[in-house]
């Protein structure tokens, strides 16, 4: 039977004590209906996951009591990803960033383009990044993945551009001639940026900065894919090829 995890971030020392938050206390007793003694697993977000045994002090309280095994599973990727994604509406956002962490995208930079539907003031891109984070976490979770991915302030691809001079890295462009087997190998340990348009795809003008920043430009098959299809396809191509898949 899979075994429950939860992110934890803490210093991990063999018999540490450390309480659940009020979310994870509910997941844990209501939902999945745990009780006292059950074995789980957490893990600190920087790598190390340790075994650990659930303690139930009441009716919505719990903590966990870590055991003697500390360990660095090798569930990470080679791959030293950046998605940089055109910020797209709700589910469609959602799922792209879900299904890259489970396929060992490294970090998530949101950009807002100038196809972007989406717009938000200061104090909402930020609420929006907790929430984008808190799925990463989740994904984590369920994916076996003990590093948590960030997820970057919210920016424009221009400003991203200007942070960002000659940044390795490929544009996906669905009028390129160019595919993922004309590009060689890129270098492990350096970021390799991947970035995807919104619902209404990148401009002429963006693909075209992109390029002049470093990015090569590439099309993924005859078909155009929808944004939230397009970040899955495109990792899974590279861990397939040069990562772990």
């Amino acid at each position: 039977m899979r075994i429950p995890r939860f992110y934890l971030a803490a210093n991990y020392q063999p018999g540490l004590v450390i309480e659940l938050d009020k979310d994870q206390a509910h997941y844990a007793l209501t939902v999945l209906r745990l009780k006292n003694g059950h074995q789980i697993q957490v893990f600190d977000g920087q790598g190390q996951q340790a075994d650990a045994r659930l303690q139930v002090i009441g009716r919505r309280d719990a903590q966990v009591v870590l055991g003697d095994t500390l360990t660095r599973p090798g569930c990470e990727s080679p791959l030293n990803t950046l998605l940089v994604q055109g910020i797209s509406r709700g589910e469609r956002m959602d799922y792209s960033l879900q299904k890259a962490v489970e396929l060992g995208v490294s970090a998530i930079q949101p950009v807002f383009t100038e196809r972007c539907e989406v717009r938000l003031d200061e104090d909402k891109a930020e609420k929006r990044r907790q929430q984008w984070q808190a799925l990463v976490i989740s994904a984590c979770e369920q994916s076996g993945r003990c590093v948590v991915p960030e997820v970057k302030p919210l920016i424009t691809l221009e400003h991203w551009f200007d942070e960002n001079p000659h940044q390795p890295g490929l544009v996906l462009d669905p009028y390129s001639t160019k595919t993922l087997n004309e590009i060689e190998k890129p270098n492990l340990t350096q970021s390799l940026a991947l970035l995807i348009g919104p619902e209404g795809g990148l401009t002429e003008q963006e693909v075209e900065q992109a390029q002049v920043q470093g990015l090569q430009g590439i099309r993924l098959g005859p078909r155009i894919l929808r944004t939230e299809t397009a970040a899955p396809v495109i990792l899974s191509l590279l861990q397939a090829r040069w990562g772990d898949l």
